[in-house]
């Protein structure tokens, strides 16, 4: 697998708190790797809470063993960036950001104004 990861276009702005769809892959070859590569991350980021996002659900399968999601909430780029120089190139990590429909219906309203 090449190591790829993508933290999009979102950029986090005013210490808002961002959340996120992970998807996750791994190709059965680099899991001996991989696996200890994501379990030492797991206990950084209890040791060092404000270096990485912050699990809202943690990782599930998505109808097979090696590809899957989470959603996560960072503070800014650098938590992102953390967690994905911790894992890869073993794992192929993309973060696409939630939208808050709310907020953005209420924005749209505004523009119709």
């Amino acid at each position: 697998m090449k190591p790829y990861s993508d933290v999009g276009d979102s950029k986090l702005k005013g210490g808002e708190n961002v959340k996120f769809v992970k998807f996750w892959e791994i190709c059965p070859e680099d899991m001996d790797k991989g696996i200890p590569k994501f379990l030492k991350l797991l206990e950084e980021m209890k040791k060092n809470p404000g270096k990485y996002p912050r699990y809202i659900l943690p990782p599930y399968g998505i109808g097979e063993l090696f590809k899957g999601i989470s959603i996560l909430e960072a503070d800014n780029e650098e938590q992102l960036i953390s967690y994905i120089l911790a894992v890869t190139p073993e794992f192929k990590i993309k973060f696409v950001p939630l939208i808050d429909s709310s907020k953005a219906i209420e924005m749209l309203m505004k523009t119709k104004a």
